[in-house]
């Protein structure tokens, strides 16, 4: 992708889950793991992709991330579980009820990583073990470049955690 600028609020929200935000790349069709997915029930969109012997299957602590499941199993991927993500660089930002931790334990400047089931989580003070998977940039309202920027969190799909991916 040669450049370029995207801003999709809630008009153009593909999932109420995961918004892209800024030069964001889609890697897609790669067979999920269906036994390291089961357990998510369906909702792999805003946790952290990553390869396993089986297929695409979820960051464990930050290790071995590729990307950011873009879409629910249910969604686009239901009929052939091949699953895409976000990979290399990016704004993204991911639901309050999709990370980790509540949105209040962010702050702009953390770095990233994930807990066991591919959810992000604010690096610990102790990262052995740990891999940083990206930075945020914003926490609260998405508010981006749409015509609700002053419509509120209920307008805006609730609250979310923007962040700049490293991959």
């Amino acid at each position: 992708m040669a450049g370029g600028f995207k801003a999709y609020g809630p008009t153009y929200n593909s999932t109420p889950f995961v918004r892209l935000g800024y030069e964001g790349d889609i890697n897609g069709l790669h067979l999920l793991d269906q036994t390291a997915t089961a357990a998510a029930n369906g909702e792999l969109a805003g946790k952290i992709a990553a390869i396993g012997a089986n297929g695409v299957c979820f960051a464990n602590k930050g290790q071995g991330a590729v990307g950011l499941f873009r879409e629910d199993l249910g969604d686009i991927i239901n009929a052939s579980f091949n699953a895409s993500f976000y990979f290399r660089g990016g704004e993204y930002y991911v639901a309050e009820e999709r990370l980790g931790a509540a949105a209040s334990t962010f702050a702009v400047g953390n770095t990233l990583t994930t807990d066991a089931n591919g959810k992000l989580l604010v690096m610990p003070s102790d990262p052995t073990g740990y891999a940083a998977i990206g930075t945020v940039v914003s926490v609260g309202e998405f508010r981006n470049g749409n015509m609700y920027e002053w419509a509120g969190t209920t307008a805006n799909g609730g609250n979310f955690v923007g962040f700049i991916l490293h991959m």
